[in-house]
């Protein structure tokens, strides 16, 4: 099966944000994760595993988690000591991750249509089944559901995250980013294709 992480496309440790109609940016993307502080200054580089994407930081700040394309692992860093103390096997692909506002849950995407719950306490991982080439995710402001765009089968998967059970809402083509409100009444889902 071949993923295609469009609109993100990678090329060489280069990240291309493209359109139907024209390139909108270009930067080049190392191989590391840098702590960088408000003036824009690299403090630190951290190495992770092979082809960071996503980064979400825990409520309280101790906890930055990285999801790494290319060595199907999330990596746990200190933000005291900036070092990794976990690096946790998911499923293929792992792409968007968040963070559970209590800190108890970290939701990761999987290109081939899983999310990995992790458990930030024994680092246990649930595999949950939602629908085809799932990309982004955002958890509600209470952590009662996680929500996820589902590029390849047109639709946002919500995961209620006591049960786990997985309930499909159908959106416009390619979805993409997606973003649930302060009150969580509404979720805000892009469309790649409208």
């Amino acid at each position: 099966m071949t993923v295609s992480h469009f609109p993100w496309t990678r090329f060489r440790n280069t990240l291309v944000l493209a359109t139907a109609f024209a390139i909108l940016s270009v930067m080049t993307l190392p191989e590391l994760a840098d702590a960088i502080t408000p003036s824009q200054t690299a403090v630190t580089s951290i190495t992770v595993g092979n082809s960071p994407e996503g980064v979400a930081v825990s409520p309280d700040g101790s906890s930055v988690w990285v999801t790494n394309v290319g060595s199907n692992t999330v990596s746990r860093i200190n933000t005291t000591t900036n070092n990794v103390t976990d690096t946790i096997a998911v499923g293929s692909g792992p792409y968007g991750v968040a963070v559970s506002p209590d800190g108890s849950s970290v939701w990761v995407t999987n290109s081939f249509g899983t999310v990995s719950r992790i458990n930030t306490t024994t680092n246990n991982v649930t595999p949950i089944t939602v629908g085809t080439v799932p990309f982004n995710v955002a958890v509600s402001p209470d952590g009662s559901s996680v929500w996820v765009t589902n590029q390849g089968s047109n639709t946002v998967s919500r995961i209620n995250t006591t049960t786990n059970a997985v309930t499909s809402i159908s959106v416009g083509s390619a979805p993409y980013g997606v973003a649930v409100s302060p009150d969580g009444s509404s979720v805000w889902v892009t469309n790649s294709f409208g």
